[in-house]
């Protein structure tokens, strides 16, 4: 085979895997945690998130795809319990029109990268019973 017709083949590979990573989803280069930043008036509160045990005030990461369980309970106080949502985010939009143009953006839709919470500061009022 001729040295300069394995070059270019060599090159045009080269260059269509290149544009392959390129056109791929911004979603999937995203971070797939998110972190959650949680405070309680009361001290010694116990916080659960998740169904993991955190003291207050916290910071935790967690999946940004998926919803997030918070409890927090102590003596002599009404319990808390919420649920923080997610939704898909700006950058799961700019995959989804990219895909209309180019196919491989759509990789990124099914990454963790294109949802956000709906919430990331969360403060915590206990009431007395």
């Amino acid at each position: 085979m001729n040295p300069k017709k394995t070059i270019k083949i060599v090159a045009s590979i080269g260059m269509c895997l290149f544009l392959l990573v390129g056109a791929t989803g911004c979603s999937a280069f995203r971070g797939h945690r998110q972190t959650l930043n949680i405070i309680c008036d009361q001290e010694d509160a116990i916080l659960i998130v998740n169904g993991q045990r955190h003291s207050s005030p916290a910071q935790v990461r967690v999946k940004r795809n998926r919803d997030v369980a918070l409890q927090c309970h102590k003596e002599g106080y009404v319990p808390y319990q919420r649920t923080i949502g997610h939704h898909f985010n700006a950058t799961g939009a700019l995959d989804a029109v990219g895909t209309l143009f180019f196919l491989f953006p759509c990789i990124g839709l099914f990454t963790p990268g294109a949802w956000s919470l709906d919430e990331t500061n969360v403060g915590i009022n206990l009431y007395r019973k």
